[in-house]
């Protein structure tokens, strides 16, 4: 079992809050251009987290650990100063451009949504009446399946919303590594090598769920995600590409899926649906999914 899997589950609750397999179809939403490239190579693209396109997407998680720290004056010192340093750092990096990234893990992610038929989602492709969205309908189960099996690690699930939810998440956290950390500073055996595992399990783990917590306000996506570690620059780890999106350079990874991953293509909602329907069958059938169904939207579309 991957460490990242044991990790989530010696927290209670950790594994059901970010997925209780009540998602068995997810969506990746996408532009037809896109999807074309996507089918064509049967390739996904994780991006690194650091390099999403809202910045403060990525630093809302380090505010709030670096707060909750703030304000548990129950917590040890000597481990909690580190954290709430290191996660500073990781915030001034992303959002003044400052501060060295001092762990050469790497987080990369690709988005879903647990709605098939979205229309906050489906917005975000609309440019009129002749041009819409697509998405690609995976089975989860398959796909984290194929990933596994093919070396990719991956951990998965609903991002969270609710504030509540965040903050209980992250002080359950900051209870049971602060207790493992002071239990091992009692020990008769002082052990530091023990000390310092602790304190990078830690932000290990809250490396992780951070990408699981966005702002409320983006609840109506229903995204879910799926993360893959990688160690940047040491030997066996994957090479990361880079593509550029809206000025930034992006590095990514490359995950060529199965076939038998895809459960559905779904057109968004579009004024002459039938030829978007019928040139997206035979589009599939060029590239081998001649199997798999199409689906419109039900969404009626106004202008």
């Amino acid at each position: 079992m991957a460490y990242y899997d044991v990790l989530l589950r010696k927290i209670p609750r950790i594994k059901h809050f970010l997925d209780n397999d009540s998602n068995s179809i997810i969506y990746h939403y996408t532009k037809p251009e896109k999807l074309l490239n996507i089918l064509c190579d049967n390739s996904l693209r994780f991006s690194n987290v650091l390099y999403l396109n809202d910045k403060e997407e990525v630093a809302y998680s380090y505010r709030l650990i670096v707060r909750l720290i703030e304000e548990n004056h129950d917590l040890n010192k000597n481990l909690f100063d580190k954290i709430e340093s290191h996660f500073k750092n990781k915030y001034r990096h992303i959002v003044d451009g400052n501060g060295d990234l001092v762990n050469k893990l790497e987080y990369f992610t690709t988005s879903f949504s647990s709605d098939g038929d979205n229309l906050t989602l489906w917005n975000n492709y609309a440019k009129g009446k002749n041009y819409t969205g697509y998405n690609i309908g995976f089975d989860k189960k398959k796909l984290v399946n194929d990933l596994s099996e093919k070396g990719f690690l991956p951990i998965y699930g609903c991002v969270v919303y609710d504030r509540k939810k965040q903050i209980q998440i992250i002080n359950g956290i900051f209870k049971k590594w602060n207790n493992k950390f002071e239990k091992a500073s009692k020990a008769k055996k002082n052990n530091k090598v023990k000390l310092f595992n602790i304190m990078f399990e830690l932000i290990d783990i809250l490396n992780i769920v951070s990408i699981f917590f966005k702002n409320s306000q983006f609840k109506d996506e229903k995204e879910y995600r799926i993360v893959v570690v990688n160690a940047f620059g040491v030997s066996g780890s994957r090479p990361a590409k880079i593509v550029e999106k809206n000025g930034l350079f992006v590095p990514y990874i490359e995950y060529e899926f199965d076939k038998g991953t895809v459960n559905s293509i779904n057109i968004g909602p579009t004024f002459n649906e039938s030829i978007f329907f019928t040139s997206t069958n035979r589009m599939l059938l060029n590239f081998g999914y001649q199997d798999i169904e199409v689906r419109r939207s039900k969404i009626p579309l106004r202008y």
